[in-house]
């Protein structure tokens, strides 16, 4: 992710670390922590900060695990938890019992009705597959009538890498009802995992062709003697897990202020873009939650930092397409439903306060 485009990067003294960035508002707003050996993760993050300070940079080190999280608390920033990645562990996995009854019915309802997997690269895929990607992808946002969102969310142009696995639903007549796209996880250079990305369905294709493809490439995966498949974080939006095992989405009065300044942002995209939705859909499948983090040196800079992660995930957003947000908004109250599927990862929902979070996108 660090590769994709409109990123800067930034390299260590050493030489063996480098941090992917970009300035917004006068933010260095960092895509994840530093890549790098874990024994220089400190004098990497003093290093950078100075370096963004030399610059009138305000640092800001978004959706970082809980190691980076320590490192700057320990150097005297704040932080707050931005993100869940939701994580299936392969080696024990089985879609047995009660709780994955969804899931065998996915599995199921996809044999019966002819529906198959295949593993493509897009990069190499024959023209009839690749042009059914374009158009199903084309048809979300069309639906959506915004742009696809960046950052953290790869859209068509990252799926063209072939590092990247697609796992598309296709029926014997070659139609291609749903796709998913995988990136490598890497340790000390070997492939250990692999992250779940981009998510699409035919409008009128098979319902649950999300389930199951996510299912099935968890099996293939676990074949393959892969540790793990993370099905990506949910920026801004998290889950609580009570005694039941049920998810739930943590209260509004529960939030500080801070995270009340980040819900905006989340409220904004959510009845677009369906974040909370997405974060309840991946609960069915019962990962393990690791908490992702933003960090940062000065409280003062916050206002802008809200406005350098809105800008950053909708860059290309036009003036009549964040009046259409902020319409759709005022029009349509947040709603949660675990069962919609065609949508993006990305954040959070609660009680929409369209006005600020337009001008900030806007900005």
């Amino acid at each position: 992710m660090t590769q994709w485009n409109g990123n800067s990067y930034w390299f260590s003294s050493s030489g063996n670390s480098f941090i992917a960035y970009r300035v917004l508002s006068g933010i260095a707003l960092t895509l994840g922590p530093p890549v790098g050996p874990p024994a220089e993760l400190r004098a990497t993050i003093e290093e950078f900060t100075h370096h963004a300070a030399d610059r009138g940079w305000t640092p800001c080190f978004y959706s970082v695990p809980q190691n980076t999280k320590e490192v700057t608390v320990d150097l005297g920033w704040g932080s707050v938890q931005v993100a869940q990645e939701t994580i299936l562990d392969l080696p024990g996995l089985s879609f047995k019992g009660k709780k994955f009854q969804d899931i065998r019915t996915a599995l199921n309802k996809a044999a019966n009705e002819g529906i198959h997997t295949q593993w493509v690269s897009y990069a190499k895929a024959p023209l009839a597959i690749a042009d059914q990607i374009h158009a199903i992808s084309e048809e979300w946002v069309a639906d959506k009538r915004m742009p696809e969102m960046g950052f953290t969310l790869g859209g068509l142009e990252e799926l063209n890498d072939p590092e990247v696995r697609c796992l598309l639903a296709i029926d014997d007549q070659h139609t291609v009802h749903a796709l998913t796209s995988w990136l490598p996880v890497y340790r000390d250079g070997a492939v250990i995992g692999w992250t779940l990305d981009f998510m699409r369905r035919r409008t009128t294709g098979f319902r649950a062709s999300i389930e199951f493809l996510i299912a099935s490439a968890a099996l293939s995966f676990k074949a393959d003697g892969y540790e793990f498949l993370s099905l990506s974080g949910a920026p801004l939006a998290r889950i609580e897990l009570h005694s039941t095992e049920e998810a739930a989405i943590t209260p509004n009065q529960q939030r500080a202020g801070l995270d009340r300044l980040l819900e905006r942002l989340s409220t904004l995209l959510e009845p677009v873009y369906g974040f909370t939705s997405l974060l309840l859909f991946k609960s069915k499948f019962r990962p393990r939650y690791e908490p992702l983090f933003m960090t940062y040196p000065d409280a003062a800079a916050l206002p802008s930092i809200a406005n350098a992660i809105g800008r950053a995930y909708l860059p290309n957003v036009s003036f009549l397409q964040s009046l259409s947000l902020a319409g759709k908004i005022i029009r349509h109250p947040t709603r949660t439903s675990s069962k919609r599927t065609d949508i993006q990862p990305s954040a959070g929902s609660h009680t929409a306060h369209p006005t600020p979070c337009l001008q900030e996108v806007q900005q």
